[in-house]
């Protein structure tokens, strides 16, 4: 991979979890121009990642653009992408384990989303203190889809927009086995309730 075709990708990806756009509809295609990224002062960084990563480009600007969805690329580092790889690795046993630390907060399971009180739902209030990871919002969302349901409970939240962004365009990128998750699910719901 050469440094233009890593700063495609890096602009794609930007608009992707910054905007409307849609990086897999489009194929990562913009509108930049090869001067345009020639005229850049840091088209240094970009053939370095390319360089680095190779075919593992697209995921290092992921995981990148999970930890600073902004996109600036001073706060691009290599820890965003190992933390993000060894997530990836254990994903249904993260996926499983925060279940777990969220049933132990409810008596039902659709209480991990009700709204009660005007107080976000548990899901949302465990994720945004960083006691469970975004993967299990986006599995959880492949498999039941519960944006929908607080789209409309928090219509007037200022969190919550820039959550639901990051849950439904990082599902586009996060491949996980839906069936071995949805089972796992399952079992863990009979056990518990």
């Amino acid at each position: 991979m050469e440094a233009w075709e890593s700063y495609q990708m890096y602009l794609g990806l930007k608009l992707h979890f910054t905007t409307d756009y849609d990086y897999t509809r489009y194929g990562g295609r913009t509108s930049a121009s090869k001067a345009s990224f020639l005229k850049r002062k840091d088209r240094n960084f970009f053939a370095r990642v390319a360089r680095k990563y190779g075919e593992s480009t697209q995921d290092y600007y992921i995981s990148n653009f999970l930890r600073s969805p902004k996109g600036y690329i001073g706060d691009f580092r290599e820890e965003n992408y190992t933390d993000w790889c060894k997530r990836k690795q254990a994903l249904t046993y993260n996926f499983i384990t925060d279940m777990r630390f969220l049933f132990e907060q409810i008596s039902h399971f659709d209480d991990i989303f009700s709204l009660q009180k005007g107080q976000h739902p548990v899901i949302l209030r465990n994720y945004l203190a960083k006691r469970i990871n975004l993967e299990t919002l986006v599995i959880l969302q492949g498999l039941v889809g519960f944006v929908k349901q607080l789209d409309k409970g928090l219509k007037d939240d200022l969190v919550w927009p820039e959550t639901r962004r990051m849950v439904v365009k990082y599902g586009a990128f996060l491949k996980y086995d839906k069936e071995k998750c949805r089972v796992q699910l399952l079992k863990l719901i009979k056990e518990t309730f």
